[in-house]
C-alpha cells in the first residue's frame, strides 16, 4: 500500500512539474515586461485608474486580458 501511494506522488509531482500553468493576474513587474515599459508607468496607469486592476493588501495585479484591451484602445488609427 504505501509503494502504491509513492508511485501515486511521485507520478503527481512529474504531471504538474511539467504543465505550463500560465497566471492570469500579472504583478506590477511581469505586466511592464509584458508592455516594455516601466515599473512605475503600470503603477501609474494602476493609480490613474486607466487600467482596471485587483489589489490584494498592498500589491496590484493586473489581468493580461485588460492590458490587451488597453493596449487596442490606445492603437493610433491609420489613415
Amino acid at each position: 500500500m504505501k509503494a502504491l501511494a509513492n508511485k501515486v506522488t511521485k507520478e503527481t509531482q512529474v504531471a504538474f512539474s511539467t504543465s505550463t500553468v500560465e497566471p492570469r493576474l500579472l504583478t506590477v513587474k511581469a505586466a511592464a515586461q509584458y508592455l516594455s515599459t516601466t515599473i512605475w508607468c503600470i503603477r501609474n496607469l494602476a493609480w490613474e485608474r486607466k487600467v482596471p486592476h485587483v489589489r490584494l493588501g498592498k500589491r496590484i495585479l493586473l489581468d493580461k486580458a485588460d492590458l490587451d484591451r488597453y493596449i487596442e484602445s490606445q492603437k493610433v488609427k491609420a489613415t
